[in-house]
């Protein structure tokens, strides 16, 4: 940095600057790189390509039908671009609320062409999943006219739909990774913790309720152009108290029954999903509204493009694609000693146990191995060592391809 400062920038001031002042820019424009670099990391496309095909073809389809989305709130105008602007909101708060706090840090993302706040969120996952999943849902719901405590319920639905192919395919092809021993994560149906259904519905749900109350409070019900302030802070709101309000959820069923009695996480889930399930049919069944039975003539618009792109790319993929050749080269699960455990706080007040580091000899995660990995770099920990974060992991071959077709078609 010095060398560089020198040559190519105190040089050509118009004026001398002391070693003294040059020590202190030297030291600020380091502060400044070390932030940038945080911030956000780059990807070589062909890398990319050559080691994780399917992981770039996911970020290019998904950049896709962001757009989408974004192209449909701008068309509509009105409400649905601040919902759009919410949801990029709720993004950004959820992803790294869930990095910074360690009871909640158990999953790392693959590293994509853009990667952003310390190596962990992906930009397809900012401008991407939480838009297909959640505006989506929305904008469909919306069509229902369901009464508006419904329309939450029915929106976390209709995003675990969109989800289930998403987070079956993408765990299978090391899009991300799990920790190995959190207990909020440890029930699973292929590979997929049954609290990510949970998640993308409670999530959902709180953001739209909060977005139906707050407008009850500051905005009419029919769209004012001129309350774009308050419109943007019902947006605001719900995109920054959403993931609270889904953590409650948590708190109401899930944690309460697998914490104390130890009810299977598949249960919980089920039984949450069944809730809302019951909630949507009462509130159709007796919607006296009758737009709501009037349908749609013009159906076919960019979101149902995007359902229908959603869905064929997994379709496709999951016909084609090869996970033993994967090799998912970043952060994952560091590897270190054995028997070091981290406390879990639970909302119960019970504190539960995991495993701070993947344990090279003892660990469940049969999406991925080390068998990519020639003999002169195999993975080794001895005591003493530093925990190793960044290092490669290598796709498995599927038990049964059938099944996974059959599951996603």
């Amino acid at each position: 940095m010095d060398y560089l400062l020198n040559t190519y920038f105190f040089k050509y001031l118009p004026f001398e600057v002391s070693e003294e002042w040059k020590k202190t820019i030297t030291g600020k424009a380091v502060d400044i790189i070390q932030i940038a670099d945080w911030f956000c990391k780059t990807q070589d496309p062909m890398k990319l390509y050559e080691n994780h095909t399917s992981f770039l073809a996911c970020e290019l389809v998904f950049f896709f039908l962001c757009l989408l989305t974004f192209i449909h709130a701008y068309r509509k105008g009105n409400r649905y671009l601040y919902v759009w602007l919410g949801i990029l909101i709720h993004s950004l708060n959820v992803e790294n609320l869930c990095y910074w706090i360690p009871d909640l840090d158990n999953f790392w993302q693959a590293q994509g062409l853009l990667t952003f706040f310390g190596m962990r969120a992906p930009l397809y996952i900012i401008l991407g999943i939480y838009h297909m999943f959640d505006y989506t849902a929305y904008v469909f719901v919306k069509r229902l006219h369901l009464p508006w405590w419904a329309e939450g319920p029915a929106v976390g639905l209709g995003a675990v739909m969109l989800d289930m192919p998403y987070d079956i395919m993408g765990i299978k092809l090391l899009w991300w990774t799990w920790h190995d021993t959190d207990p909020n994560i440890y029930d699973r149906m292929y590979w997929v913790p049954w609290n990510s259904y949970y998640f993308h519905a409670s999530f959902a749900c709180s953001f739209v309720w909060i977005l139906n109350f707050t407008r009850k409070i500051f905005v009419d019900d029919v769209y004012d152009w001129k309350k774009f302030g308050r419109e943007f802070l019902c947006a605001f709101l719900a995109g920054t108290l959403a993931f609270w309000f889904g953590s409650l959820q948590f708190a109401l069923i899930y944690h309460p029954a697998h914490d104390i009695f130890g009810v299977h996480s598949e249960i919980t889930t089920c039984i949450f999903l069944g809730i809302y399930a019951v909630i949507v049919w009462i509130a159709d069944r007796h919607n006296k509204k009758p737009e709501a039975r009037a349908g749609n003539t013009y159906w076919f618009d960019e979101l149902a493009l995007a359902v229908a792109t959603h869905y064929l790319f997994y379709m496709v993929l999951v016909l084609v694609a090869d996970p033993v050749n994967i090799v998912a080269e970043g952060l994952h699960q560091p590897i270190g000693p054995c028997n070091i455990t981290q406390k879990v706080q639970t909302p119960t007040g019970l504190v539960l146990e995991k495993k701070k580091f993947l344990c090279l000899n003892d660990y469940d995660e049969k999406y991925f191995d080390f068998h990519c990995l020639p003999k002169s770099h195999e993975l080794r920990y001895k005591d003493g060592d530093e925990p190793l974060e960044w290092y490669a992991a290598c796709g498995t071959k599927f038990d049964n391809r059938a099944e996974y077709v059959f599951i996603i078609w």
